[in-house]
């Protein structure tokens, strides 16, 4: 639950601090139901491409950390790279340098959001969320396990978890080395997962 609500504290705070003096309607239902369903169908469609992976040999890997490292740094760009690990992982043999490599390029790429919070901490540092929330990640061991169940799973709130981690000046150590752990975790369970399946 704590960690629900650091980030939605942080989306309020920057939606907050983004709107200020200006009048914005929220989108509705329909709309987000619609942007989930076409990112589900993005990605259901990049799987589905009739490519070949075998073909590029061991340049699948450097091509798995690009796509994977400029999916996380582009900050709420849906950019679809999870089908594509699924792909490699399908037809490689070496499924754990996919899950090291793919999860290396997640965590550096989720970096360039902790940065812009560090730059931009003083946004933030008005909310009165910002106190509270830095009490709770006030001792390592909170926030690496917060920063763990929440990007382990397929998050794209994370964004905002990554900003809010700079923000309130979280070591970059104990953020790397979470974010690190939880994405082994979850492209374990990906690319383990569609090896068993489609293979």
């Amino acid at each position: 639950m704590a960690v629900v609500g650091i980030a939605r504290a942080f989306s309020a705070a920057a939606g907050s601090a983004a709107a200020k003096g200006r009048n914005r309607r929220r989108p509705s239902r329909a709309v987000a139901i619609g942007a989930v369903l076409g990112l589900l169908a993005l990605n259901l469609a990049v799987f589905m491409l009739p490519i070949d992976y075998r073909v590029f040999g061991a340049w699948a890997y450097p091509g798995v950390f690009i796509v994977t490292f400029i999916a996380n740094a582009a900050i709420a760009l849906p950019v679809p790279y999870l089908p594509i690990i699924g792909q490699v992982a399908r037809t490689t043999d070496n499924l754990p340098l996919v899950i090291v490599t793919a999860a290396l390029a997640s965590v550096l790429g989720e970096s360039v959001a902790y940065a812009i919070g560090r730059v931009e901490k003083d946004i933030f540092a008005d909310h009165p969320v910002y106190l509270r929330l830095q009490r709770f990640v006030g001792r390592p061991w909170r926030a690496s396990l917060a920063l763990f169940v929440f990007a382990a799973p397929p998050n794209p709130l994370f964004d905002v978890g990554g900003i809010a981690a700079g923000a309130l000046g979280i070591p970059y150590g104990v953020f790397f080395w979470s974010v690190f752990a939880a994405r082994l975790v979850r492209f374990s369970i990906l690319v383990l997962g569609v090896a068993a399946l489609l293979r």
